[in-house]
């Protein structure tokens, strides 16, 4: 029996200790800053520092499971990140409207789609940036500087008397806004359990199924004043909102510090951040850690090979351009050093080799980059398109032109809300990217989009619900596929590749929209409309708006618009298999009780073991 008993004891250590070895090693720095010595495998496993501020959220997270007073303060982090989230809805669900009015003021109404790309672009790259920053600081030291960028942004738009003046303070604007979003979704990731973090997303969407409704009433007040204070009031709201929840986050840090410190020393606990680093060399570490080069090139690479699409129609000659020319090759060879530069020079890639090649993590990024792609080929111009071919007031022109976010937003609620249910999320996830699908081809007959009403409320619901349910998928999939020390990581690269993929649709999207419009207007005018006519229709819609829609010209017009976007309905429905596919190769993980799925941590319950694993 002893002898059983001693070969049983042998074969578990020898499986413990080759468990261990292929475990990923975790140490701490004395600085608190990521090193990654040896990216990659080395002796089967794979070094790397646990960053300061991934430290403090998790000490905090232990704080507020273990303390009364933490539990409320969560709370009351929790209330004031959602009314932070209002604020962010009703910015969003405005201040688009103001640009029109903005750069009209200026004489500037042609740079609206280039301002629109590569505030896009400049969004997405500076995420990584900040989930950088965020790691090797704290969270709250990066939301007071994403506050900070926020309210110069708006402060610097409004009080613009130039269109430079304007174009920098929507930097700012797009960084700030971008940061606030993106630090959110960290923020639930790292507080709250898997099998509630669908729906903790979803909560902080809800404010925009409500300010869709509002919203115009919001706009039309402040135009009928002065647009000006449609920015500078935002300079004034989101601190006033904000400000309380990053007072509580440092109140929780200090709290969980001082627990920790009151705690006596064992072996396993973290120690103590070096007193003694020096500035320039923190701030030096930090620098080579956001990988600062690498996005910088990765964001004027993706600038100057998407911005053209939209310059071309103002250009000399076009596409023949030699400006044009050398912008898509000068962004070329930028992306190519970036990858080059990646691969082999960066001390510390953006996205580092155990999440590149990370199977669940890669799936999202295609799903989520083709969703987009797809997505905004088929809705850039989705909105003008009904304007000309219904006679809808703007008001009921305004509420079909919110379904898709409403449905979004909803539907993102109920996706969480079957997640916590079944504690899983890839089956949900095929089910939405298919019906997606169905939503894309009820837009389609034969060589033209469709111009039913019925038709085209019931795509647009479909399309949002299927989305939401794909969207918060991979969210959660992206975070339960990495340690805690990756999570930011991991969003911010989710977000950046989507945002590029959208980035990429509308500027494919712009130049087709634009030749065939204008072929097909030229074809179906009646005979007694000149060209400059044709022109001038094309330049301005309201200006065919202006016809009954009995008349010959108006139902030319909409017979172009429709032949037109069946050109963007079609390709948006072939893209839209492609993450339909991948979504079948995702890892199925269990939502359980754990931060993430990675660590493999035990469920409570001994018939949830099996569950627990990847199917």
């Amino acid at each position: 029996m002893n002898k059983i008993h001693s070969e049983e004891a042998i074969k578990m250590e020898s499986s413990i200790k080759n468990e261990k070895e292929q475990e990923t090693v975790i140490e701490k720095s004395s600085d608190g800053f990521a090193t990654f010595y040896g990216e990659g495998p080395k002796d089967g496993k794979e070094t790397y520092f646990e960053n300061r501020g991934v430290t403090k959220i998790e000490e905090s997270r232990l704080f507020i499971n273990r303390n009364r007073k933490g539990k409320f303060l969560a709370y009351a982090f929790g209330f004031s990140i959602l009314v932070c989230a209002w604020a962010y809805a009703i910015q969003e669900s405005t201040t688009y409207s103001y640009q029109v009015y903005a750069t009209s003021s200026f004489n500037r109404q042609s740079l609206l789609s280039t301002l629109e790309i590569a505030t896009s672009i400049i969004s997405a790259v500076c995420r990584p940036i900040l989930a950088k920053i965020s790691d090797v600081t704290s969270r709250p030291v990066t939301y007071a500087i994403v506050l900070i960028l926020y309210v110069i942004g708006f402060s610097v738009v409004a009080a613009s008397s130039t269109i430079s003046a304007y174009v920098i303070g929507a930097v700012f604007i797009a960084v700030g806004g971008s940061g606030l979003d993106f630090l959110n979704s960290v923020i639930i990731g790292d507080l709250t359990p898997l099998k509630w973090r669908g729906f903790a997303n979803g909560i902080l969407s809800t404010p925009f199924i409500f300010t869709v409704w509002f919203s115009g009433l919001i706009v039309q007040g402040i135009l009928d004043r002065n647009w000006r204070w449609g920015y500078g009031m935002f300079a004034i709201i989101m601190p006033f909102v904000l400000v309380p929840g990053i007072i509580i986050l440092i109140y929780l840090e200090k709290s969980a510090d001082s627990q920790r410190s009151a705690e006596p020393a064992n072996e396993g606990q973290s120690p103590e951040y070096s007193k003694q680093s020096s500035k320039l060399r923190d701030i030096y570490q930090a620098t080579l850690e956001v990988d600062a080069f690498g996005l910088i090139l990765l964001g004027f690479g993706w600038s100057l090979l998407l911005l053209p699409f939209s310059l071309t129609s103002y250009a000399e000659h076009g596409w023949r351009n030699p400006s044009m020319i050398a912008m898509m090759v000068v962004g070329g060879i930028n992306l190519l050093l970036y990858g080059l530069y990646e691969m082999f020079l960066a001390p510390y890639p953006s996205c580092p080799r155990r999440i590149m090649f990370n199977k669940t993590f890669m799936m999202a990024i295609i799903i989520d980059f083709f969703y987009y792609f797809a997505g905004y080929i088929q809705s850039l111009y989705q909105t003008s398109y009904t304007w000309i071919i219904k006679d809808w007031s703007y008001r009921n022109w305004s509420y079909f032109s919110n379904i898709t976010t409403v449905a979004l937003c909803f539907f993102g609620l109920i996706a969480g809300f079957i997640q916590r249910i079944t504690h899983r999320y890839k089956y949900l996830q095929v089910i939405g990217l298919a019906i997606k699908i169905v939503g894309y081809g009820i837009l389609l007959k034969p060589g033209v989009g469709t111009t039913n009403t019925v038709s085209l409320a019931f795509s647009e619901t479909l399309i949002g619900m299927g989305g939401s349910f794909s969207v918060v998928g991979s969210s959660v999939a992206a975070q339960a596929c990495v340690p805690h020390q990756d999570l930011a990581t991991v969003t911010s690269m989710l977000s950046l590749w989507t945002k590029i993929g959208g980035a990429i649709g509308s500027a494919i999207a712009a130049p087709i929209y634009s030749s065939k419009v204008k072929k097909y207007l030229y074809e179906y005018m009646p005979s007694n409309v000149t060209q400059a006519n044709i022109t001038s229709f094309y330049s301005d819609t309201n200006l065919i708006r202006n016809y009954p829609m009995q008349t010959n010209i108006r139902q030319a017009a909409v017979k172009a618009y429709s032949k037109s976007m069946f050109y963007l309905y079609a390709p948006s429905l072939g893209l839209s298999f492609i993450p339909f596919i991948a979504a079948f190769f995702q890892t199925n993980y269990f939502l359980g009780d754990q931060q993430n799925a990675y660590d493999q941590e035990k469920p409570r319950k001994k018939d949830q073991t099996d569950e627990q694993t990847q199917i």
